[in-house]
């Protein structure tokens, strides 16, 4: 596999891999996806210990899940970033209560060097792209969705809007997203 953003053909090798209990699959995914997800699991969570727990329990789940990758609905990166999501926001309500979670800067993770820097700006720029691509309303619902933990009927309770159109909202806004980054690794 190539340095840089997958190929769609690259992820389901992968994914193939992993549901052919490949090991090597799914060590290959923890080595090109393992420090986004950390990362993410350090701003939804708050510590490294938590962090760590997270990132293994993503790839855990993606070896036992990799059957409901479906490339026609977004790149691999996004499922297991959205698996990420997903376990910080169930923990953070199993272990807290707290039902939305509080970002965190991460200033405890380690450096990037090299390519790794690289490819991190080039995260950063592609997610500045991406949000640049919506308007003010459909960046605010992403952000209540993903960053705050709300669900779409939790949405639809406090600003009074069907949950219907909140779902079709957040889902064009995504979409939105994955046209302004295609071709390019979020």
């Amino acid at each position: 596999m190539q340095d840089g953003p997958l190929l769609p053909k690259e992820e389901q090798q992968l994914v193939e891999g992993l549901l052919a209990g490949d090991d090597t699959a799914i060590r290959m995914l923890y080595a090109r996806f393992g420090r986004p997800v950390f990362t993410l699991g350090m701003r939804l969570l708050g510590t490294r210990e938590a962090a760590e727990e997270l990132t293994q329990d993503v790839f855990l789940a993606a070896w036992r899940k990799a059957g409901s990758f479906d490339p026609a609905r977004g790149r691999l990166s996004t499922w297991l970033m959205t698996i990420a999501h997903n376990l910080a926001v169930d923990r953070l309500r199993r272990e807290t209560g707290v039902t939305r979670p509080t970002l965190v800067l991460v200033d405890q993770v380690p450096e990037q060097e090299g390519t790794d820097e690289e490819r991190a700006f080039m995260e950063h720029d592609a997610a500045i792209r991406a949000l640049a691509s919506l308007s003010g309303s459909e960046r605010r619902l992403i952000a209540r969705a993903y960053f705050r933990g709300l669900t779409a009927r939790e949405i639809s309770e406090q600003d009074h809007i069907p949950l219907g159109t909140v779902k079709t909202r957040l889902r064009t806004a995504l979409i939105k997203i994955r046209k302004a980054n295609e071709g390019k690794e979020l």
